[in-house]
């Protein structure tokens, strides 16, 4: 029998423990690689999902902006149409519609289609939304010009008939007619065309309102109206020399910068050629001249060619102040029909449309004024 070294044991026993200790350890490492696999598995099954991105609007600041501003003008001309009293159904529908669809937009495709659709309906109301204004205040001026003419009017003992007032405001030879507002309109075509033509209207119905409220005034001609004082105000004229008119006064009267300088009567259109109301300015000077007439000489609106001292143009359809000296009274009553006692069968009515005086107030006004020289005539 052959003895091991106690060396020997010891390995040999050493090595009898490794092999369970081993084998233990080994099947503990399994165990937990199996249970952190299971453990991993089981993990992944309960994440909970990220949520599922939506697309982030690309629109800029700008094109919103934009769009905004767009509706704002469609709104104020839709407003507009409302105001003079125009059928804005449509109109407004088509509102909400674009409102909409900008506000749904979310990419600039679909944003910038939208806007383009606005920018068409907004286009498209603005030649119905100023054509309706102008109607409206074109009625406007005609009846009330009508109806006050009814209420005042002047009888002329020398012929025997009777006269409206108000003539240089009516639709017939005045302002609303056929020569002025009516040629207008037949003749406006575009926005821009109805704008001015509006502007228009506005300036004839404030004078118009002037007209009645002098009418009433017992204030001398010879000293400011509160009328004139209104309209100068009104135009932004308190600076600077300004000649202003009564048609209802047939007087005129100077001004600079508000301060009433020197006033004097006159002469104006009779009723079938009545001088025009408006705010105009002096377009010219001429010292001496000629006036010669575009009529036939079987017209009565015929005149044979005439020296005139001082002429200054406010209008070019030919609308003067001028000197008169075929006539030796002015004011009045003047304007209609007639008897001046030494004047030639001309003054025995209103002139063609100028403004008559005297060779002495038109030689003062000659000085007075210079071109742009501003002039209300209401």
């Amino acid at each position: 029998m052959i003895k091991r070294s106690k060396g020997l044991q010891r390995s040999f026993a050493a090595s009898r423990l490794s092999v369970p200790l081993f084998s233990a350890l080994l099947l503990v490492m399994l165990f937990v690689s199996a249970c952190s696999s299971g453990g991993t598995s089981t993990a992944a099954k309960t994440v909970t999902p990220s949520p599922t991105p939506f697309p982030t609007p690309t629109v800029s600041v700008a094109m919103q902006n934009q769009g905004q501003t767009q509706l704002q003008v469609f709104q104020q001309w839709i407003d507009l149409m409302k105001q003079y009293k125009g059928n804005a159904g449509t109109y407004q529908r088509q509102y909400t519609s674009d409102q909409q669809a900008l506000k749904n937009a979310t990419t600039t495709d679909t944003y910038n289609h939208a806007l383009q659709t606005l920018n068409t309906h907004a286009n498209a109301i603005q030649l119905p939304a100023v054509k309706q204004e102008t109607q409206n205040l074109q009625q406007t001026l005609q009846q009330e010009a009508a109806a006050w003419g009814q209420q005042h009017q002047y009888h002329d003992d020398y012929n025997g008939k009777t006269y409206g007032l108000a003539y240089e405001y009516d639709n017939v030879n005045g302002i609303g007619g056929p020569l002025w507002l009516q040629g207008d309109l037949a003749a406006d075509k575009t926005v821009a065309d109805y704008q001015q033509t509006i502007e228009n209207l506005h300036m004839w119905l404030t004078d118009f309102q002037a007209m009645k409220t002098d009418s009433s005034d017992s204030t001398p001609y010879s000293q400011p109206h509160q009328a004139d004082m209104t309209l100068l105000k009104h135009n932004g004229f308190m600076s600077g020399p300004v000649i202003v008119v009564s048609l209802n006064e047939q007087a005129l009267r100077a001004y600079v910068n508000g301060k009433l300088v020197n006033s004097f009567q006159v002469t104006t259109g009779q009723p079938n050629l009545p001088t025009p109301p408006g705010t105009w300015w002096i377009e010219g000077k001429q010292h001496p001249t000629v006036f010669k007439s575009n009529a036939p000489k079987n017209s009565p609106e015929w005149y044979p060619p005439t020296p005139i001292a001082y002429a200054m143009q406010y209008h070019s359809n030919g609308y003067f102040f001028h000197t008169a000296d075929w006539r030796t009274q002015f004011g009045p009553g003047t304007n209609f029909p007639h008897q001046d006692p030494d004047g030639d069968p001309f003054a025995g009515q209103g002139s063609h449309g100028c403004i008559n005086m005297s060779t002495a107030n038109s030689q003062w006004l000659y000085g007075f004024v210079s071109v742009y020289t501003h002039v209300i005539i209401y």
